[in-house]
């Protein structure tokens, strides 16, 4: 039986991987894109594999999600998953304190302000479908090759989302799962089409995250680094 998955910014990158690879699964897959001739475009590539359909959504914008999410709970009775992997990451070179309180404050309302107010509206349906919610996300400890802080003080707040809605999912016997996933390094958009040794490509990390994502195991509340599952 089909079932239904939402994917934000699942027009390019990791994103559209996901939606191609969940396709192959035979699950209808809803692409959430912000610009419509994107989404468009990407949905009639993505259509070759599957049943696939555009949702307009700016996670920047409050209204713009609100309205996404009654859109699917109208038309999608049967979602069953929600990959909050949307994001934007700021500039990756900056010094910590070069960063206006602007910018973190972009950065912080994109990647973890939308994702939350998207999760808190389509909650009592993924609760009522015993649906998962998976958020990409990301190491928060600054290293010699990687300390952006506004994409980290972002992603932080995430993980804190997943750790505290996890426990408040198991300590009242919700049906609902919720957990992270840290694809590593992948070359797209947000870092410029980065190469080298261990980078890989949005397909390849795909394909692994899809593994843990349709896995049967019980993950609420946990962060996987998918390199190591």
């Amino acid at each position: 039986m089909m079932s239904t998955i939402f994917i934000t910014g699942a027009n390019k990158g990791i994103g559209f991987a996901l939606a191609e690879e969940l396709l192959k699964k035979n699950f209808r897959v809803i692409v959430g894109a912000r610009d419509l001739k994107r989404g468009s475009d990407a949905v009639k590539i993505l259509s070759t594999f599957g049943e696939v359909h555009l949702q307009l959504i700016d996670v920047a914008d409050l209204e713009s999600i609100r309205r996404a999410a009654q859109d699917v709970a109208k038309n999608f009775g049967d979602l069953t998953m929600l990959i909050n992997n949307a994001g934007i990451a700021g500039d990756m070179h900056k010094t910590a304190w070069d960063f206006s309180a602007q910018e973190l404050i972009e950065v912080y309302m994109t990647d973890f302000i939308g994702a939350f107010e998207l999760t808190k509206n389509l909650l009592p349906l993924l609760e009522k479908n015993h649906g998962r919610i998976v958020n990409i996300t990301m190491p928060t400890n600054a290293t010699e090759f990687f300390h952006p802080l506004a994409y980290q003080a972002a992603k932080a707040p995430m993980n804190i989302m997943i750790d505290n809605f996890g426990f408040e999912f198991a300590q009242k016997k919700m049906s609902a799962q919720i957990f992270g996933l840290m694809p590593g390094v992948v070359s797209t958009d947000l870092n410029n089409h980065i190469q080298g040794a261990h980078v890989k490509s949005p397909s390849q990390s795909a394909k692994q995250m899809t593994e843990i994502i349709l896995d049967n195991r019980n993950l609420n509340g946990q962060i996987i680094d998918v390199d190591k599952f």
